[in-house]
């Protein structure tokens, strides 16, 4: 039998792929099973990343039904409100780093504090005044001098913690605020500001255990309190009664602020503030009134901190210094029971908040 040789030629032409015959992949486990791996195509151009995005901003809290009607400042806004209450708690805008506007306005104590010194070390000496219900003041500070809160902002922060040409490139190079910046709009520096306000104003301190007791209970000052009437026996309608009448509280503390926001000499500054006096010549050693919503958690009073509970208050207004200083009200004396109604009045206009849920920063 002739032995048949295949030529070269005809065994390579064999081997080739005929046109249109697609490869098959390669088994890379060799096991002849005949299943196929899946290649996966090659990119054809390069992935869309995601552009990082913030979440929903919560809309500005309503304004307590206890507090007057308020027409809200245009930069109030959800948006502002979260960015401004990132700023307030980050130390970056501080010069060493390490304090923040909530430093020393402390939301456990109100958004005030005692007397610290500035990011700088220079002594300060007046304490941080609350926070509570500056959308209703016509002008800021102890002293009254700024009557725009951008223009006590801006001082503020260039005196306590730095300049804000300082701040605001520090700020800025957080990529997490340069979204929150292009959110509020505006120029940075105008966004910081505007958000610092926004979260500032919205601070509100009403709808307290007084004020629902008062509209429940239908209590007024005028309302008589002896045996027979609707408020007999009820200590915290004699404090506020008191504090409307007798202790004369409310000359200066008149509600539904409990501040008239205007300017008062009550106590001889020992280092010789002028106080309202750097605006009025006039009214020189006078200071803010502070609201007393939310007084009871301060835990500092009066502007040089001189007194640290509300009954070192109470007991000063008794004493002769007190109303040889202010001639607006007359010599107080109050019986130990009355003392004890007023401070529960006083009490009941605080509210008992949790602890202040800190946010955190990028």
């Amino acid at each position: 039998m002739k032995r048949f040789v295949v030529p070269v030629w005809l065994a390579l032409l064999a081997a080739c792929p005929k046109s249109g015959d697609k490869p098959k992949p390669v088994d890379p486990a060799g096991s002849g099973s005949g299943s196929q791996q899946v290649v996966a195509p090659p990119p054809t151009e390069d992935a869309a990343v995601p552009e990082p995005a913030l979440p929903p901003a919560p809309p500005p809290p309503a304004v307590p039904q206890s507090l007057p009607s308020l027409t809200l400042d245009a930069r109030i806004t959800g948006e502002a409100i979260a960015f401004g209450e990132l700023l307030f708690f980050d130390p970056r805008l501080s010069a060493d780093g390490k304090r923040s506007c909530a430093s020393c306005h402390d939301p456990a104590r109100g958004y005030s504090g005692g007397i610290e010194p500035a990011a700088d070390g220079k002594p300060n000496a007046r304490r941080a005044p609350s926070l509570y219900n500056l959308a209703w003041a016509k002008s800021f500070g102890w002293d009254g001098r700024a009557t725009k809160i951008e223009e006590l902002l801006v001082a503020h922060l260039k005196g306590q913690l730095d300049a804000l040409e300082a701040i605001t490139p520090r700020v800025s190079a957080v990529p997490t605020y340069g979204l929150h910046i292009a959110r509020v709009g505006g120029s940075a520096p105008d966004a910081i500001v505007n958000s610092l306000i926004a979260y500032v104003l919205t601070r509100y301190e009403g709808d307290t255990p007084w004020d629902s007791l008062e509209r429940t209970e239908r209590i007024s000052s005028r309302a008589p309190t002896g045996s027979g009437s609707a408020n007999a026996g009820n200590p915290i309608a004699l404090g506020y009664k008191l504090f409307m009448g007798k202790a004369q509280c409310g000359q200066c503390h008149p509600p539904p602020l409990y501040t008239d926001n205007s300017f008062h000499r009550v106590i001889k500054d020992a280092t010789g503030d002028k106080g309202r006096g750097l605006v009025d010549p006039a009214k020189a050693g006078a200071f803010r009134t502070p609201t007393l919503r939310g007084a009871m958690t301060r835990g500092a009073y009066f502007h040089d901190a001189s007194k640290t509970s509300v009954n070192d208050v109470l007991a000063y207004y008794q004493s002769p210094d007190a109303a040889a200083i202010d001639k607006t009200f007359g010599k107080i004396k109050l019986t130990p029971d009355e003392a004890r109604f007023l401070g529960m009045f006083l009490n009941m206009l605080s509210n008992n908040r949790p602890p202040y849920q800190k946010p955190v920063l990028p």
